[in-house]
């Protein structure tokens, strides 16, 4: 037993050896010191010294509309001195349910700025789902998009909601687009005003009241950000996160892919400030390194073209639905030359699909190639994210962000999976969230104790290569287990997209009294093509590609895919079909 243990010690040691080795020559954070210096103040602080160091970049874009370092700062101040002028007290969980608009990004980090807690919301959430998460989060004040507006109002009155703030996404546009949107949109979303409820151009007026600085000492691992999770698992929970999870998955990432972040690049930001990858990603890593942010408040399919070329975009950062969009566009040869990155996140992308947006890019100017993050937002949204040199491969992932420490459990026996073993992604380190809001029974179940050491459980399944690259296989939940077999439905609907008839797909397993689960298949056909010709290709495909447990039992067409507010697909709705 003593000689078993020491020749498992060994050859654990040359094994993480050899993988630190193949991670050097696979360009993974070289140079990174042994002790990384993370930024020690707040989320504000942070884009506060970059706005010393680029205070004549732009910062934010909107439409039109430019807002430099410089500039960015003064507006925040300017709305930390009006929420300390109502009344906002560091501590305290402020509300902001708005799209990607300035006013959405001067709130959130003027929230931070007075140290309090901002509580992101969705503002497509129902008046229910609003409701709930005011009261889990006993917030006294929120800023609002005027869309969700009538929603608030409606349940005010069962909250402790003192003071509405209401703003338009057109305030920071030009004057032709305020008038257009007054005599359209704006009608619609009349606000009525009151002692409670006030107008930005009002609440903005109040800074002046305020005497003295806004600005309050925190430490980097108070909470910063509320953030709920998809409610995949049932009833939504709130996800807290720290100063310190946003401002070193920026430092990280930018030793990880030190390409990507360069002060004169631009973002093209239109996952939310609401989603965890949105704003780590989107808003706060641009700002962080003094690039510039194109904000936008909705994606707008025919205007996606345009915004490419207009703001000659050299990051793309989006979900898999957007960039087989992109595919869609007709592009001239060299129309995509400035995009130097694209990277997806928030779900998963097929190979297929993946190869044929590396092709497009390819052909159209850009030297992107399709860069995989992985995350959650209990783990602050990324990561886990893909360099450009290992970015190719089938179901690639890529290297943890430094100072988080990413293993594969072995379901059965609870102990790390050997190399290339399927098994749940483990996480923990700087990325992992504090823990869920007033819900301590659920933080603990989220966490598990393996070798000694305590892991957040991502609920997704993958495996770590020889090289030390992790791959995603799976949800936990999604998989299939049919007749004893695991079977991946991201493998499926991969197969199943080799049938040049099939736009989209999603696989889901039902309950089958014979074999435990059944595999069925969800397929969109494209434009002109017939049921009949698809279901033949498919099961020539199947009987090819796939073993027999995994062929599917049921091709099911449909229209379009169901999707769920975050542009993901809704397969809670499609196992209701």
């Amino acid at each position: 037993m003593a000689l078993e243990f020491i020749y498992n010690k060994i050859k654990n040691t040359l094994r993480k050896i050899d993988m630190k080795l193949e991670k050097a020559k696979y360009g993974y954070i070289e140079g990174v010191p042994k002790k990384l210096e993370y930024f020690n103040g707040s989320m504000y602080d942070a884009i506060y010294e970059s706005s010393y160091k680029w205070p004549h970049n732009v910062a934010l874009e909107y439409f039109d509309t430019q807002i430099t370092y410089k500039e960015l700062i003064k507006k925040i101040n300017k709305v930390a001195a009006a929420l300390k002028a109502i009344g906002a007290e560091k501590g305290e969980k402020i509300t902001i349910c708005m799209p990607n608009t300035p006013e959405s990004i001067y709130s959130f980090y003027a929230v931070n700025e007075i140290g309090a807690i901002a509580n992101m919301i969705h503002p497509l959430s129902s008046e229910k789902e609003i409701e709930d998460y005011l009261n889990q989060a006993e917030s006294r004040i929120i800023l609002c998009i005027d869309i969700s507006y009538p929603k608030v109002e409606a349940i005010i009155k069962n909250t402790s909601v003192e003071q509405v703030i209401v703003v338009s996404a057109t305030r920071s546009m030009d004057f032709l687009v305020r008038i257009l949107y007054k005599l359209t949109k704006g009608r619609k979303n009349h606000v009525k005003k009151s002692q409670h409820v006030m107008t930005w151009d009002k609440f903005l007026s109040r800074a002046s009241r305020y005497i003295g600085n806004p600005h309050a000492r925190v430490e980097s691992k108070d909470t910063a950000v509320i953030m709920y999770s998809g409610g995949t698992t049932g009833k939504p929970k709130g996800i807290m996160l720290s100063n310190l999870n946003f401002n070193a998955q920026a430092l990280g990432a930018k030793y990880l892919v030190p390409e990507l972040f360069k002060p004169d690049f631009s973002f093209m930001a239109f996952l939310p400030n609401f989603h965890a990858f949105g704003l780590g990603c989107c808003i706060h890593m641009p700002l962080y390194f003094g690039a510039r942010s194109f904000l936008i408040p909705q994606f707008n399919p025919k205007k996606f073209k345009k915004y490419i070329l207009k703001y000659k975009v050299n990051i793309l950062v989006g979900v898999p639905s957007v960039f087989d969009f992109l595919t869609k566009i007709k592009f001239k040869k060299k129309d995509l030359k400035n995009v130097k990155f694209a990277v997806s996140g928030g779900d998963m992308i097929s190979m297929t699909n993946k190869e044929r947006i590396n092709e497009f890019l390819s052909s159209h100017g850009s030297t992107a190639v399709l860069e995989n993050g992985y995350g959650l937002t209990e783990a602050s949204g990324g990561f886990i994210f893909s360099p450009k040199s290992v970015a190719e491969g089938a179901d690639v992932i890529g290297y943890p962000i430094p100072d988080n420490d990413v293993i594969i459990m072995d379901l059965k026996t609870k102990k790390e999976a050997k190399l290339g073993e399927d098994g749940e992604i483990l996480v923990r380190g700087l990325s992992v969230m504090q823990g869920y809001l007033n819900k301590p029974k659920e933080t603990e179940e989220a966490f598990i104790t393996v070798g000694g050491k305590k892991y957040l459980r991502t609920g997704d399944i993958g495996y770590t290569d020889e090289h030390g690259v992790f791959h995603f296989r799976s949800r936990l939940k999604r998989m299939i287990i049919s007749n004893g077999y695991n079977i991946y439905p991201a493998n499926i609907e991969d197969i199943t997209l080799k049938c040049k008839l099939i736009n989209s797909c999603a696989v889901i397993g039902r309950e089958d009294k014979l074999r435990g689960e059944r595999v069925v298949v969800f397929v969109v056909l494209e434009k002109d093509a017939s049921e009949r010709a698809a279901r033949k290709q498919l099961t020539s495909i199947y009987k090819k590609y796939l073993a027999k447990y995994e062929i599917p039992r049921e091709i099911r067409f449909i229209p379009e895919l169901p999707k769920t507010k975050m542009a993901k697909i809704d397969f809670k709705a499609l196992e209701n079909l």
